[in-house]
């Protein structure tokens, strides 16, 4: 789809799919800090991707976003995410119409390399349609169990999906240094199988 082209989505669609661990819907773009603390939550998850849905209530009922400027809404959310979420998460902000009225869809994806993403300073996680806080110790868990330097496996490749019990290839860098390789044969990379 070219840019600047808004999708159109039928209610019966948007209703289908639901809120869910990967979906969230707001009505109103007020609720920016609610929307980015469940959106942090659904990338913290193990799918590692989230939605959020401006203009929709809990039960996608379509309110739209009347006759708010889509342009400014979408810096606006740009800027705070770029001030709000630790570290820097890529998000598609994306307007969309929804049975003819105005909508907007946030989208995330955690990268691999990261544990965790924190908004305003706390950690959440998406479990089922709920968002709850991280705790000290979930935090310290997701730091060890996805950092690829401390797993000991089961591994996954992100390409063909093979499974490996363990990566034991090591990598000489120029400088002489060892690290673990985790290049695949197939060209992907092992990562955690969490």
């Amino acid at each position: 789809m070219p840019p600047g082209v808004a999708r159109s989505y039928t209610v019966q669609q948007l209703r289908e799919l639901g809120e869910a661990q990967t979906l969230e819907f707001k009505r109103s773009l007020h609720l920016q800090k609610e929307a980015f603390a469940d959106l942090c939550g659904m990338v913290n998850a193990n799918s590692a991707h989230g939605t959020v849905v401006f203009g929709l209530d809990r039960n996608g009922q379509v309110y739209g976003l009347g006759d708010t400027n889509l342009d400014s809404a979408q810096q606006n959310l740009a800027l705070h995410a770029k001030q709000k979420l630790d570290p820097s998460l890529p998000i598609e902000i994306e307007p969309a119409l929804c049975d003819g009225m105005s909508v907007l869809l946030l989208t995330a994806t955690r990268s691999r390399a990261v544990p965790f993403h924190e908004y305003d300073g706390r950690a959440y996680l998406r479990v089922g349609s709920s968002t709850r806080q991280l705790t000290v110790g979930e935090k310290q868990q997701f730091s060890v169990s996805r950092n690829r330097d401390l797993h000991n496996g089961p591994w996954l490749c992100d390409r063909c999906g093979a499974f490996a019990g363990t990566v034991a290839f090591v990598e000489i860098a120029a400088d002489g240094s060892r690290r673990k390789a985790y290049r695949h044969k197939c060209g992907g990379e092992w990562w955690p199988a969490t």
